[in-house]
């Protein structure tokens, strides 16, 4: 008897588990879309942009990275770090304002 149940108990678990996997990617997307806020997403390319100047800074002294590449992917990714950096402000702004009209 016990024989029997187990091939069913076996089959039932991997479908419990497997279950979300097999819904639609649509929903799923549309749901990880609505959870993350623009603000979230600048938070998130403020910290990429901080990372990767300094792994330019790091290859540059490792001597990975010539003087001309350096400063041009400095430079680049300078100015996508003063863009994500006013992005929020004006995120933070609109929050400060925000919070004065509610009281």
């Amino acid at each position: 008897m016990g024989l029997l149940i187990a091939p069913f108990l076996f089959i039932a678990g991997v479908l419990y588990i497997a279950y979300p996997l097999l819904k639609e990617e649509e929903k799923t997307e549309v749901r990880a879309a609505d959870e993350k806020t623009a603000e979230d997403e600048a938070l998130l390319d403020k910290s990429e942009i901080i990372d990767i100047l300094r792994d330019i800074d790091m290859d540059y002294r490792m001597g990975k990275l010539s003087q001309q590449d350096y400063e041009a992917l400095k430079s680049d990714f300078e100015r996508r770090a003063v863009g994500a950096f006013q992005k929020l402000q004006s995120f933070q702004k609109r929050g400060k304002k925000a919070g004065k009209t509610k009281s």
